[in-house]
């Protein structure tokens, strides 16, 4: 028995708009991060979460509001800060109101790459998408994006979900590993 086809489960013109949808995005990001790789040496992972801190300025921004702003799990953001701590281009501190709170702040060399970054990124966005639309297309794009990404976020923040850990059924451990080995 195969799989089944997800048009099974889904209209031909919801599995069109899927497929646009998806496929743009890969495809853009693809291209966005290749670039961002070799100009200036992130991921466009990084140049985002780095953009997002530069955003808030002097003080900098909470690690749990960046990842609520991306979408995406603490502890991913966490390494990738890491990674742009390394490089000089974050400093995080705890926050002067909350011990469990970390702000990160961009640094000068971080704001360096964000202006030297920023021109390709925009170009390459601007050929690959917004000129092949028209300005009323734009809108109407945006318009509907805007309206779902909104309910979207409704829901609760993707930084509050943690991975469920697998249960072990006692039986099927090990003596030795379970530290009962004689």
């Amino acid at each position: 028995m195969g799989i089944p086809e997800p048009s099974a489960s889904m209209s031909a013109d919801e599995m069109r708009g899927w497929v646009a949808l998806f496929e743009t995005s890969n495809i853009v990001q693809y291209a966005a991060d290749r670039n961002l790789r070799d100009t200036v040496g992130l991921t466009l992972a990084q140049f985002e979460i780095l953009l997002r801190i530069a955003e808030s300025g002097a003080d900098g921004r909470r690690m749990t509001d960046i990842a609520d702003a991306l979408t995406v799990s603490r502890s991913g953001l966490t390494y990738q800060v890491g990674q742009l701590e390394k490089k000089g281009h974050v400093l995080r501190q705890p926050a002067p109101d909350d011990d469990r709170s970390v702000i990160a702040s961009v640094t000068p060399a971080g704001l360096d790459v964000l202006r030297a970054g920023i021109p390709g990124y925009v170009a390459l966005v601007r050929e690959m998408l917004f000129d092949r639309l028209s300005h009323a297309d734009l809108v109407t794009v945006t318009d509907i994006l805007d309206d779902v990404r909104r309910q979207l976020k409704e829901q609760p923040k993707r930084s509050t979900f943690r991975r469920a850990r697998p249960k072990v059924d006692a039986a099927d451990v090990e003596p030795a590993a379970a530290g009962l080995a004689e």
